[in-house]
């Protein structure tokens, strides 16, 4: 699990710097580029904690 906290700090970073080039430099709108980051943050999440339930589940076998 220590090797994917970094990932998911490495791929915030990431989606805060991508939606930033996006709405400054290519003039997307605010909401699409908000709407992305929320997907990652939302995706990540939900892909965490569903690799820490199968590895719980694993210790208890």
């Amino acid at each position: 699990m220590k090797y994917l906290k970094s990932f998911i700090a490495f791929e915030w970073l990431t989606l805060l710097g991508a939606s930033a080039v996006l709405y400054t430099r290519w003039d997307f709108p605010l909401s699409i580029c908000i709407g992305i980051v929320l997907l990652g943050v939302i995706l990540t999440l939900y892909f965490t904690r569903k690799y820490e339930s199968v590895e719980m589940n694993e210790e208890d076998v």
